[in-house]
């Protein structure tokens, strides 16, 4: 198993509250993220915890795949937003996403953690890391197009 981290920021013309609650609503998240396909809401979850399955449409070469994994949310506060990500073979994700005020907006920042088998690391390590910050563009866009507030 390999481990690796990685950060990534941008600036949106908006409040916390209407960000905080786009990242936290997975059903949104096809809008935004490059490579989800569909996101289905799990009928059986831990309390506490909400849990998605989410398919993804990968590409290796000259092979494209469909990937599924859970997604949970583990915790939402008022700024915060911990998500943790799970797929087989053995390939775990967590995110903590953090939105703080500053002068005319918020500064989203994510920290992403993920462990997966030494063969797929580098793959699945590049392709979050490329879809992270594609997605973070997306999330200003769609934000910002919404007048910043109130999404």
């Amino acid at each position: 198993m390999k481990q690796g981290i990685f950060e990534k920021e941008i600036f949106i013309q908006s409040d916390v509250k209407t960000v905080v609650d786009l990242i936290a609503d997975y059903s949104q998240h096809h809008k935004i993220h490059p490579l989800i396909e569909k996101v289905e809401r799990a009928k059986d979850k831990p309390a506490g915890v909400r849990r998605y399955f989410i398919t993804d449409n990968l590409q290796w070469g000259p092979f494209k795949f469909k990937i599924k994994y859970q997604a949970d949310i583990i915790s939402v506060t008022e700024n915060v937003v911990h998500t943790q990500a799970f797929q087989s073979p053995n390939t775990f994700v967590e995110n903590v996403t953090t939105i703080t005020p500053v002068q005319n907006g918020v500064t989203l920042h994510e920290t992403i953690t993920m462990k997966a088998p030494d063969l797929l690391f580098n793959y699945a390590f590049q392709q979050a890391q490329t879809a992270h910050a594609e997605m973070l563009k997306r999330i200003k866009g769609f934000v910002e197009s919404h007048g910043g507030q109130g999404v």
